[in-house]
């Protein structure tokens, strides 16, 4: 075979080599492209339910982790003051105001924070009290909602607290754990959602990174965004239409009127608040309930024997628990209100004014 011919059949044949000498590298790639993107799929999940748990409480749970990280910041810029917390449901969000308490900003002066949160009954509140102390945080005084129809509530954890189930972490299941029905379910659940945490609290997630992607009607950004220095969230307008008024009273009424019409106060509800006691008791937490205003509308919807029940229920836990019971709620007109129940900046003002004169100022000795 000639020089020429002998090039001819080499180059032929020479891509043929060329690929089949290629194609298992090729798979090679393939292959560690794949597992690196396996790994990297696995490690933004496990990154990411592993920082919900520790170190992003707020992307978990916002009204919570966002008022944790205000309260450490403002404890310890004010070292030595006694620490004043008041826990509730949105009423207190909305309805309870430090900054108008008017304690000086001094040495030696109360330092009071508001740590309500949406639609918090006893059970919830005795989680937030768990939490705050086992996270280092030890109010010297804590002030505690009682709010008539969530007291109403009853039945096991997964069901009163089934809104919140994805943000709780493992310690809340230890801490749920007495009023959990089915404890392995809960675990399982809270597994697959910490597995599956970017899914899970996407909301959340958009909603701290990139808000302006999300309609409106999912952004979760208010519940942090509108928190003052001392954790009052007041609410977004300052007055309402009487119109707007009526149809929020109408809208609450499908909510509690039925309730509070045949009323009685939930055994799981009574177990968190005692629970509550014994737990600030045993860290030296001095504790008081107190009652948050209703207007006109809202208390005509309790009957005489629903009053009654109420009343015998209180009067109860002040002797049986010797704590004391604020109420500092009345002569409040249904103007004070946006839909009978959440008082508007004006009221949260004049409430919290006439807390503090009445009720805080002598219980802390200031």
């Amino acid at each position: 075979m000639s020089a020429a011919a002998a090039v001819r059949v080499a180059l032929r044949f020479a891509p043929v080599r060329w690929r089949s000498a290629s194609r298992p590298d090729r798979r090679r790639a393939a292959r560690a492209g794949l597992g690196c993107g396996l790994i990297a799929v696995v490690a933004a999940l496990v990154g990411m339910g592993a920082a919900v748990e520790t170190v992003k409480p707020e992307w978990r749970d916002p009204e919570y982790g966002h008022r944790l990280k205000q309260l450490r910041a403002l404890r310890a810029n004010n070292p030595g003051r006694p620490l004043v917390v008041a826990v509730g449901s949105s009423r207190t969000q909305m309805g309870f105001s430090p900054a108008d308490m008017d304690f000086p900003d001094e040495a030696g002066s109360p330092l009071v924070y508001n740590f309500g949160q949406s639609g918090a009954g006893p059970l919830h509140l005795l989680l937030t009290v768990e939490r705050l102390l086992d996270a280092g945080v030890k109010p010297d005084y804590l002030l505690v909602e009682l709010f008539p129809a969530a007291l109403a509530a009853d039945g096991p954890a997964e069901v009163l607290l089934a809104p919140w189930r994805p943000r709780l972490t493992a310690a809340d299941l230890r801490r749920l754990a007495p009023y959990t029905a089915d404890p392995p379910a809960l675990r399982r659940e809270w597994a697959a959602n910490r597995l599956a945490s970017w899914h899970t609290l996407r909301l959340s997630l958009m909603s701290h990174w990139q808000p302006g992607w999300l309609p409106w009607q999912q952004r979760l950004s208010f519940q942090w965004d509108q928190l003052d220095a001392h954790g009052w969230t007041p609410y977004p307008i300052a007055a309402v239409a009487d119109a707007d008024r009526a149809t929020g009273i109408e809208r609450v009424r499908g909510q509690y009127a039925g309730q509070l019409a045949v009323y009685r106060v939930g055994g799981t509800s009574d177990r968190a608040v005692r629970d509550l006691l014994n737990r600030c008791r045993a860290a030296g937490v001095a504790v008081a309930f107190y009652t948050m205003p209703e207007g006109p509308a809202f208390q005509s919807w309790y009957t005489p024997a629903a009053r009654a029940a109420l009343a015998a229920y209180l009067d109860a836990l002040t002797r049986e628990c010797g704590v004391s019971v604020f109420d500092a709620a009345g002569g409040f007109g249904e103007d004070a209100f946006a839909d009978g129940h959440h008082l508007l900046r004006g009221g949260a003002a004049r409430f919290s004014r006439k807390l503090a004169a009445e009720y805080v100022r002598p219980w802390v000795g200031r």
